[in-house]
């Protein structure tokens, strides 16, 4: 039997997924940039946001940055795993049960950055679950 909606379903999500994580990656790693360090000497002498806050909002925002990029680049690892075991056919309920978890995973874990990979994630996890080998008469 031929998976190849699952398959394509799974490819574009992993490259979703892939994509979402780079853009994250390099949007927390900008936050050491010169352009913050500027925003971050203009709000010293600026007495209406103490400093102690600024830096935990921005220690914040860098800490679940990094959660967000290393949740996608799991997401993306499971995506690919399930797509090498539905090659061939070799396991399609452990990459339903993969793709399940790992929609789960990426939709609640990176605060709205992974919908669609999870979506389609999803929607490749249930149809190899459900879809079942023809039977020759």
């Amino acid at each position: 039997m031929k998976r190849t909606a699952e398959i394509v379903l799974i490819v574009i999500g992993a490259v979703l997924n892939g994509l979402a994580a780079i853009l994250v990656f390099f949007g927390t790693a900008a936050m050491k940039s010169e352009g913050i360090n500027q925003m971050e000497a203009r709000m010293k002498t600026d007495a209406s946001i103490p400093e102690a806050d600024f830096q935990t909002a921005l220690h914040t925002i860098q800490a679940l940055g990094w959660g967000i990029a290393v949740v996608l680049v799991i997401g993306t690892a499971v995506g690919i795993f399930a797509a090498v075991q539905l090659r061939n056919n070799k396991s399609p309920k452990l990459s339903g049960i993969l793709l399940i978890i790992g929609a789960v995973l990426v939709f609640f874990f990176t605060v709205g950055f992974g919908v669609l990979p999870a979506l389609l994630y999803l929607i490749a996890g249930i149809m190899s679950l459900v879809r079942k080998p023809p039977v020759i008469v």
